[in-house]
């Protein structure tokens, strides 16, 4: 049994997640991937013999975030997008509780206050964690692109036909590796994510900066694309994808508003679901809604009738009376419209504090 706590610089974070299956190396849990964090990102890693318990997380110092405590507290929350842990061997479940409780003493020991995660609806990774709140949240959309006929057997009428109509319309499109995109285009992509988060009054979080996106192209170089769809020569729609060899992830991306009669996000996205099958990758998963059933929800579903799958987020308190302590004064910095905008929010203090 060994127990290892890894920073993205240490080489052993990609080494261990290589000595998984190939479709378990997911890009969202690479050190590349967490080197784009400002926080402080660990891997802690609990190994008996060739079971692997491979845990990623940005670990925050509470008291930075301006609280008055009595010494350091932390939390702790995956990166943006998809977390949680892999597991090698996960049929042994006294191997995931033996390394669950060692995390706990870890967490104890750091004096980790709570902890949240949003597990990976395609690996149902929630399994690993049954000390922790459990939450079904959502439904998230994922294309088989294995499954036969995807145009006419996932598809509903109404995406094929506006697909068809963007081909009328002469939208061209153009794939680039993350490693081979230039600075121009990592701009263009930029300013319509941009102009799309700005239209649909997204919150704080969900802007990235233009410095983002340039350092992706370093840190994962063999893990994202980008593809845009161009009207005339002008880029009218954008999506980054991150990716294996087996799974992608629509992850970022925007639609200029005044090109929308010419549905160049379908047709993005059934470039997309052709090209990754043409690459031999078997799942495409494109998320699902802000709430339930909502109409982002219901886009998504379009290119993937039967492909309905649970999402969960998972939630623990490990040291209540300080939670409590931080709650109270969080509410004391921010007013209420802060405070009903975050209220089912875990690490809802990290929320309307100037730091």
């Amino acid at each position: 049994m060994s127990i290892e706590l890894l920073s993205p610089a240490n080489p052993k974070w990609n080494d261990y997640l290589n000595s998984f299956l190939p479709y378990l190396k997911d890009p969202y849990f690479t050190s590349g991937y967490y080197s784009l964090e400002d926080a402080k990102a660990e891997c802690f890693v609990y190994t008996e013999n060739e079971n692997i318990f491979f845990y990623p997380f940005i670990k925050t110092e509470i008291n930075s975030l301006g609280y008055d405590l009595d010494k350091k507290y932390y939390d702790i929350q995956g990166a943006y997008g998809y977390n949680g842990a892999l597991v090698q061997n996960d049929k042994d479940k006294s191997f995931i509780d033996r390394a669950r409780e060692e995390f706990l003493k870890y967490a104890k020991e750091q004096n980790i206050v709570a902890e949240f995660m949003r597990f990976n609806p395609l690996y149902q990774n929630h399994k690993y964690f049954s000390d922790m709140n459990i939450v079904h949240v959502n439904k998230n959309i994922i294309v088989d692109l294995n499954a036969p006929d995807i145009w006419m057997n996932s598809y509903e009428h109404s995406t094929r036909k506006n697909v068809n109509k963007a081909i009328r319309s002469d939208l061209k499109y153009k794939i680039i590796n993350a490693k081979d995109i230039s600075d121009a285009y990592v701009k263009a992509f930029y300013d319509i994510y941009c102009a799309t988060m700005k239209r649909n009054d997204a919150n704080d979080e969900y802007f990235f900066s233009l410095e983002y996106f340039l350092a992706i192209k370093k840190t994962m170089t063999d893990n994202a694309l980008f593809i845009f769809i161009l009207k005339n020569d002008v880029v009218i729609s954008a999506e980054l994808v991150l990716l294996n060899t087996h799974v992608a992830y629509s992850f970022l991306g925007g639609t200029l508003e005044e090109y929308f009669l010419y549905r160049p996000n379908d047709y993005l996205k059934h470039i997309l679901i052709e090209t990754l099958k043409e690459r031999g990758l078997s799942f495409f998963i494109l998320g699902g809604g802000v709430s339930p059933d909502d109409g982002i929800f219901k886009y998504k579903r379009n290119f993937s009738k039967n492909g309905i799958y649970d999402f969960f987020i998972g939630k623990s308190i490990h040291n209540k009376e300080i939670y409590d302590f931080i709650i109270q004064q969080w509410k004391k910095k921010v007013d209420l419209n802060i405070q009903e905008k975050y209220k089912n929010y875990l690490l809802k203090y990290h929320y309307g504090v100037a730091v």
